[in-house]
């Protein structure tokens, strides 16, 4: 007397076929929100030229993961903040300097904490696609 079970083919096709499906969807999943902090990023880029703006890139998608990136280089100054020396008169705007330090503006940072809010939906729902197909 035994018990048999069937179906192992089955799932043993199904599963090398989400191994297959799955790096394609999950770098094309990362490019998706790649694109999305951008945008997050973005919006919260202020805006004196639309230099710093318009220079959100990112790299392409290589097992899975992608990098945001500016390469303007005042972009870390305005993300994170800088010193300078009050009194100082800088003829780009026309002013003297009255603060020491200038507080960053936190553009990546704030685009991380959007993003991270839709991510874990976005993500359950790619992988519910892959089990469900």
């Amino acid at each position: 007397m035994g018990i048999y079970f069937g179906g192992f083919d089955e799932l043993n096709d199904k599963l090398e076929r989400m191994t297959k499906e799955g790096a394609a969807k999950r770098d094309k999943f990362v490019v998706q929100e790649a694109e999305i902090l951008i945008s997050h990023a973005k919006d919260n880029t202020p805006v004196q030229t639309g230099n710093l703006r318009k220079n959100w890139k990112r790299t392409r998608a290589v097992q899975g993961k992608v990098t945001v990136y500016n390469n303007v280089e005042y972009a870390s100054h305005v993300e994170y903040g800088h010193r300078q020396q009050p009194g100082r008169y800088v003829p780009a705007i026309g002013k003297r300097l009255t603060k020491d330090f200038v507080p960053g503006k936190k553009m990546l940072h704030r685009a991380m904490l959007q993003s991270s809010k839709t991510f874990k939906e976005d993500a359950a729902d790619i992988i519910k696609g892959l089990i469900d197909e």
